[in-house]
């Protein structure tokens, strides 16, 4: 019985072995087709951060949107 249990756990060893270096060429091959990103997206997930400068200027081009909006509107 214990020479079965042998073969069945090297046959077990050899197929993890094998499901290893699938699993690690996948890895390789979606690496391969994903378009690149910056280092600060690949780092933790979340997008660069953005400066004060930057952010002033975006609030700035908002409102200003909002303003000529609000003038359409009353015409």
């Amino acid at each position: 019985m214990s020479e079965v249990l042998e073969g069945l756990l090297q046959k077990r060893a050899s197929l993890s072995a094998e499901l290893r270096a699938l699993d690690a060429g996948i890895a390789a091959y979606r690496h391969a087709l994903m378009p690149t990103k910056s280092a600060a997206v690949q780092v933790n997930g979340t997008r660069p951060t953005m400066s004060l400068a930057a952010r002033k200027k975006l609030s700035l081009l908002a409102k200003a949107r909002w303003a000529k909006k609000r003038k359409e509107d009353k015409k």
